[in-house]
């Protein structure tokens, strides 16, 4: 029988999704050390995922051409049915389940061996990063007379705007969850005055389903933000502040309603903005950055299970801009960066190094400074 040499690798998840050529070494050749398939691409829903294959020998076999191989993929262990190729599209059934690639190789008559690579994390819904089209980094900005426009980008210049809704002047609190009734697009929430809560789910293109109501009583709360999965079971989460300062915690359930609420903080009453960039220190867990009302910004880091881990300082003097926020990755560089809105109305953009520092900022706008809401 035929056995296939090889080495343990652990399976990574990372931004990059480029496969290794496979490069069976000739049958004459010594034995050598070959590693696990390795699954690269990032755990979303409608990313997709790789099958790395590195180069391995088969021994105690005779000689001929270069192996045949099969891949088969499973979530949770369980087998994907009709899933044989080394690239993987993650589906909304997939959301909250651990993927693993599995590859069977064998060499004419000998006997294969199959290496089983390691599980990814979660598979997340859609989240805001990803933008209102897919472009993974647009803005909804809100004008006086409550008219919604959509600003994306192509390289490095301003498609532009679109206008995608009107009368939203209506309501005090806008933001957009990622996905948050599971149909892989991302979504808009929005509070009116009565403290009502809208959902307008997002048709993919910039524009939007019916509205439908998600909750009422919301008018409790002087901020709404959406951290994105902040607990880790593959969906979008919201984080709301009392006046007072409690932080609740309402998991998403994915499909557009709400598990428990939780408290996870007291004290947040001292923040004036709390921003949401996601991943924000390379951890694989959602984070949230604050900013008090003396500038100072603080890096808060989730712990992947809707509580915290550390926190620190990570800037002074963010109190020069009128609003901040996050909404992506804005040099696709991997990492998540922050926005803000400086007295002149200029957007400038602020580039995280992925470990909760910065590489630097750069305007990239001007005439911002009149939206009542940018998202």
């Amino acid at each position: 029988m035929g056995k296939l040499r090889r080495r343990m690798a652990a399976a990574v998840v990372t931004a990059a999704a480029a496969a290794m050529a496979l490069t069976p070494l000739p049958a004459s050749a010594a034995p050598s050390n070959g590693p696990d398939p390795v699954v690269q691409g990032e755990p979303f829903v409608g990313k997709t995922l790789t099958t790395e294959i590195g180069p391995y020998t088969f021994y105690g076999c005779g000689g001929g051409k270069g192996p045949d191989f099969t891949i088969y993929w499973t979530r949770d262990g369980f087998l994907v049915a009709g899933e044989t190729g080394r690239n993987y599209v993650l589906q909304q059934d997939d959301t909250g389940g651990r993927m693993a690639a599995h590859l069977t190789a064998s060499k004419n008559s000998c006997s294969g061996e199959t290496l089983h690579s390691n599980e990814t994390a979660p598979v997340g819904a859609v989240n805001r990063a990803r933008g209102f089209t897919g472009r993974a980094f647009e803005l909804l900005a809100r004008g006086s007379d409550g008219t919604l426009s959509l600003y994306g980008r192509t390289g490095k210049a301003w498609d532009p705007a679109r206008t995608v809704g009107w009368g939203w002047q209506g309501f005090n609190a806008v933001l957009s969850p990622g996905d948050f009734n599971g149909d892989g697009k991302s979504d808009v929430l929005a509070r009116d005055t009565a403290g009502t809560l809208y959902l307008y789910a997002g048709d993919g293109t910039g524009g939007w389903k019916p509205a439908q109501t998600v909750g009422k009583g919301w008018n409790i709360f002087d901020s709404i933000v959406s951290p994105g999965d902040f607990n880790g079971d593959g969906t979008n989460d919201i984080l709301a502040r009392e006046p007072g300062g409690a932080l609740y915690l309402y998991p998403g359930n994915g499909s557009g309603g709400w598990l428990a609420r939780t408290a996870v903080g007291q004290g947040w009453q001292v923040m004036d903005a709390l921003l949401t960039p996601g991943d924000f220190n390379g951890d694989g867990k959602t984070d949230v950055l604050a900013r008090d009302r003396n500038g100072y910004l603080y890096f808060y880091g989730g712990n992947g299970a809707g509580g915290w881990a550390r926190s620190w300082l990570i800037g002074v003097g963010w109190s020069a801009l009128k609003s901040v926020g996050a909404a992506g990755d804005f040099d696709r560089d991997g990492s998540p960066d922050v926005y803000g809105v400086d007295p002149q109305g200029r957007l400038v953009v602020y580039y995280s190094d992925g470990r909760t520092g910065w590489r630097g900022s750069e305007v990239v706008g001007s005439g911002w400074g009149g939206f009542t809401a940018i998202f």
